[in-house]
């Protein structure tokens, strides 16, 4: 806020802050699919029973935000959007590079994958079976 302000106008902005950044929701449950449960309240994705898998963060909400929608086919530039918000600049193959090392984390297989699927010029999509 830049001067003059009203004390007013500093408590109704302060307010509405706070109003935004409650939740009150229920955290969100587990993900659970054929060889891989990824659990957004704790962070943490589980392999072919119960197996840790380290990811980045970055990595960690591309899974989630693929997993929330199996089967759906995601633009790089949608992805792009769902995980980095809409103030990213930058060339939309950093998707890619993330898809890999997502892969490797999972030990998924472009060719036969499990998890994670290429749709050839358009994206991907999450092709777990859900359980």
């Amino acid at each position: 806020m830049t001067k003059p302000f009203s004390p007013r106008e500093l408590v109704l902005r302060a307010r509405a802050i706070l109003r935004r950044t409650e939740t009150g929701a229920e955290p969100e449950t587990a993900l659970r699919f054929a060889g891989l449960v990824v659990d957004p309240a704790t962070r943490t994705v589980l392999l072919d029973g119960g197996r840790p898998v380290e990811v980045s963060p970055l990595d960690f909400d591309l899974l989630v935000a693929m997993a929330r929608s199996p089967g759906r086919v995601f633009t790089r530039r949608g992805l792009l959007t769902e995980v980095w918000g809409d103030n990213f600049f930058g060339d939309e193959r950093v998707i890619d590079v993330h898809i890999r090392t997502l892969r490797k984390a999972l030990g998924d297989d472009a060719g036969t994958p499990r998890f994670v699927g290429t749709v050839r010029t358009v994206g991907y999509r999450f092709v777990g079976v859900p359980t």
